[in-house]
């Protein structure tokens, strides 16, 4: 009796701590260990990569941690990079003062660890790349042929070939339609090609105008405004020229057919100039990883990992449902990247994502259990300064929000693999 009790006892031994040996994570497939934690692999997911509509054997992969780092040092056990920053972004020169954010330090939400534990820890941009982020050299001119500083796929959607393209596919679309009704309203012809050239030559004149804002990227929301503007004054000056305004009683109902046709046509140019974009985007990116100048930044990341850039943020968004014309979006007002493809749920419910708050630019925290935010490794510079761009979810918005970071905040860190 006293054998089969002791023999009892010892399977009970055994199957506890089996059990609690089974959910060690560094016994499951799938996981790395770094620095004392695991990370789960997220199996590689295919992209169309060669951009044929079809996703099939000839396509890329991108793989990704299903975890934010959470890391007191650097991948070779050296200290995280320290670097003093001054008032104008620049290592060493000048008088220097401490950023809200230091760089240096790993922050956790309030400074308790759990909170690390659960979403990681958040990090200054110079911490998570591991140098300065004046000496980091990862922008969208890193691919300039002729070495003009302008990104190369810009200088292929602002050529005035593609720019007249444009203006006339959607012009072309509606100049019919509004003259009609313009016709309806005044009782008079206008001209289906004189209202025609009129609203072309305002698209063309504001694609000139957004497409030279910057060399290193296209404000998209930008490209909507300015369109809308322009198409909505030409029509109603189109209206005037014709010497048919004074026949129109309903100048409202003018008003009103020249904001609605406007919302029409700069919409669907901005999501046209917004394909175009991710399509040369995506191409001239798998033209870089060809010829060998892609420069994988490792920071703090485990080895075979490094920070996404933004070109891999928006593979891995497309990977995963988001549509061209909406991955070349950017802004804080762009709340709905993806939106329709259920993006952000899917980062969340299949790829680990989390809402870790972020620590802000005055020293306080900030959104925790409300809003994630990840930083790129790809910066750049304009009128207001410094920036980086960077992803943010956040459970009162409905997409993936793609915007420049100019401040010296702490957020969370996402690895991609080599």
């Amino acid at each position: 009796m006293r054998r089969n009790i002791l023999a009892l006892f010892s399977l009970l031994i055994l199957f506890t701590v089996s059990c609690k040996h089974s959910k060690d994570p560094a016994e499951k497939e799938g996981y790395i260990e770094y620095q004392g934690s695991y990370y789960k692999e997220i199996a590689p997911i295919k992209y169309d990569s060669n951009k044929d509509g079809v996703i099939d054997e000839n396509d890329g992969t991108i793989e990704i941690l299903g975890t934010n780092i959470n890391v007191t040092q650097n991948p070779d056990g050296s200290p995280f990079y320290s670097g003093k920053t001054n008032g104008e972004g620049e290592e060493g020169e000048g008088e220097t003062q401490k950023p809200s954010v230091a760089v240096g330090e790993k922050l956790c939400y309030h400074d308790v660890e759990k909170y690390c534990s659960k979403n990681g820890g958040l990090y200054a941009f110079e911490t998570s790349v591991n140098q300065a982020q004046s000496g980091l050299v990862q922008s969208y001119t890193d691919a300039d042929a002729n070495n003009n500083k302008v990104a190369d796929y810009i200088e292929e959607i602002r050529s005035s070939a593609n720019i007249e393209k444009v203006a006339f596919e959607q012009t072309s679309k509606y100049a019919t339609e509004i003259a009609k009704k313009i016709e309806k309203l005044a009782k008079k012809q206008i001209g289906t090609n004189y209202l025609y050239l009129s609203i072309k030559e305002a698209v063309e004149n504001a694609l000139r105008e957004v497409l030279y804002e910057s060399n290193e990227n296209i404000n998209v929301t930008n490209v909507e405004t300015i369109v809308n503007a322009r198409v909505s004054v030409a029509i109603v000056n189109a209206v005037a020229d014709a010497e048919i305004i004074n026949y129109i009683e309903d100048q409202e109902a003018l008003a009103t057919l020249a904001t609605t046709y406007a919302d029409l046509i700069s919409k669907e140019t901005a999501d046209h100039i917004a394909e175009q974009s991710t399509k040369a985007i995506l191409s001239q990116y798998e033209k870089q990883i060809a010829n060998g100048t892609i420069q994988n930044v490792q920071g703090i990341c485990p080895n075979g990992y490094h920070i996404p850039s933004d070109f891999e943020w928006m593979i891995f968004e497309s990977a995963i449902g988001m549509s061209d014309a909406d991955l070349a979006k950017g802004g804080e007002t762009e709340i709905n990247r993806g939106a329709d493809a259920k993006v952000v749920e899917k980062m969340v419910k299949e790829y680990g994502f989390n809402y870790g708050g972020y620590a802000s630019i005055n020293g306080t925290f900030a959104q925790l259990d409300e809003a994630g935010v990840y930083w790129s490794s790809t910066t750049g510079h304009d009128d207001k300064g410094d920036y980086v761009w960077v992803r943010q979810i956040d459970k009162s918005y409905p997409g993936v929000v793609r915007f420049k970071m100019y401040e010296k905040s702490g957020l969370s860190v996402r690895c991609f693999k080599d």
